[in-house]
């Protein structure tokens, strides 16, 4: 029955040791997901400041090479006016275009083209 006691004792403390280990286990996967929580937020950091920089750097770029944004603005307004006359114009015209059309399609000539006729008319030559 002395056997039987250690071999208890052995098992508890394997059991035991089975439980430390786990927890450290268990420690070291939680320190772990926090190591990478705040990795990813110190990189979403970097990440933004890199981002503004290199913005900050194109526009300055784009103003260097393609002038003042005034320029961009006048441009964009003359853009839109031009646009804005076309859609008059698109609705100014387009129940005429429509009349026309339906009136090409339903009126249909009867008689043959000029250069349909001037086609058979003329003899043919033989090769």
């Amino acid at each position: 029955m002395a056997d039987s006691g250690r071999e208890n004792w052995a098992v508890d403390e394997l059991l035991k040791a089975e439980e430390e280990a786990n927890a450290i286990i268990k420690n070291a996967q939680k320190e772990r997901e926090k190591k990478i929580k705040e990795a990813k937020v110190a990189a979403d950091q970097e990440i933004a400041v890199f981002r503004r920089e290199e913005e900050t750097r194109y526009n300055q770029e784009i103003l260097r090479r393609f002038g003042s944004t005034k320029e961009e603005e006048e441009l964009e307004r003359r853009t839109k006016a031009e646009i804005d006359k076309i859609y008059a114009d698109y609705e100014a015209n387009k129940l005429a275009v429509v009349d026309m059309l339906i009136k090409r399609v339903i009126e249909v000539k009867l008689e043959v083209p000029r250069v349909v006729k001037g086609q058979f008319e003329q003899p043919q030559q033989m090769m």
